[in-house]
């Protein structure tokens, strides 16, 4: 049956890139926005997301249905891309997809901050989330600030290859683990490279992981496993750490900046290490707090795992006070 699933899928994906190559731009948005809306009515998927957004306590009708919205927003942006990949430029973002996320996009006053760090420093780490439609924020982010996005590196050639499109329809420099690089330190090589550069190294660490295999931190209650490679390149390069945020604004979505990370008092390092990573989860979950619809993960298996209390991906919080 998951094999099956596989294929048909795969199948879905390829007739849709297909369309997109050679559909008019005004075709692309209400025909997302359908899918959106039937996704919906998928009773698997539609549970799974009330379910998970239940157990975070910001479920509501309303952020179910605006959730559905913003995938098909999502997916509209993606799409774009693949159909602006093939246009002449003689570098960065293609012409109708800088008009595009132009649109679609404003700028807080905060980003002038990100700049002014890269200038001071030797780039600067800001870490995000799987927000919908980040395809398009972080092209209109790069074209501001030098933006390098560390990808995880697949197996799926198709896969592969859409990224291959999407970034470069949108001028962004973008890495992937490379294949047999499986130890953490070979992979903080390649992103510390990035910084040399004065880049802005965007990763997104909302990965639920499994107990042995990650960070703890305390989010929504639970204690839960996240990624710890941006905050040991931030510990062992010195580089300036920042959180990326996203709201909509009608139907334009700004993005802010929320940081840098102070440091405080002489942790050591695995400590520090977990200080900023629960750092970026109390800032992730202000975040869904407070937009709960902007989160692509809210129908992840792993995150599922989570907020069904599996014990290899989640604990309770132990608070001790001091007598």
């Amino acid at each position: 049956m998951r094999r099956l699933r596989r294929w048909i899928t795969a199948r879905l994906t390829d007739a849709a890139v297909g369309a997109a190559r050679l559909a008019p731009r005004g075709v692309i948005e209400p025909t997302c926005s359908a899918l959106a809306g039937w996704g919906a009515w998928l009773p698997v998927l539609s549970r799974q997301v009330a379910n998970n957004m239940r157990a975070a306590g910001v479920y509501s009708s309303e952020a179910h249905r605006a959730y559905f919205a913003q995938l098909g927003r999502h997916f509209s942006g993606a799409l774009h891309a693949v159909r602006c990949a093939d246009e002449i430029a003689d570098e960065g973002i293609r012409p109708t997809f800088r008009a595009l996320v132009e649109q679609r996009v404003v700028l807080d006053d905060s980003i002038e901050l990100l700049r002014s760090c890269i200038r001071r420093y030797d780039g600067a780490i800001l870490v995000g989330s799987h927000v919908c439609d980040y395809l398009v924020f972080l092209a209109r982010l790069n074209l501001v600030a030098p933006l390098t996005i560390y990808l995880r590196h697949s197996k799926d050639a198709r896969k592969a290859a859409l990224k291959s499109r999407w970034y470069r329809a949108s001028g962004v420099q973008w890495i992937a683990e490379p294949l047999g690089t499986s130890r953490a330190l070979g992979r903080l090589g390649t992103m510390a490279a990035a910084l040399k550069d004065a880049r802005v190294l965007f990763i997104t660490p909302d990965l639920a992981r499994k107990r042995d295999d990650g960070v703890p931190v305390e989010f929504f209650g639970r204690e839960v496993y996240l990624p710890a490679g941006p905050a040991w390149l931030a510990e062992r390069t010195g580089a300036p750490l920042f959180m990326l945020r996203a709201e909509l604004q009608g139907d334009r979505q700004r993005i802010s900046i929320e940081g840098p990370y102070e440091r405080g008092g002489n942790a050591k390092r695995r400590a520090a290490v977990q200080a900023r990573m629960q750092w970026y989860a109390t800032q992730l979950e202000q975040q869904l707090r407070s937009h709960p619809h902007t989160w692509y993960l809210w129908g992840d298996k792993r995150w599922t795992r989570v907020f069904r209390n599996d014990p290899a991906y989640t604990a309770r919080v132990n608070h001790t006070t001091e007598q």
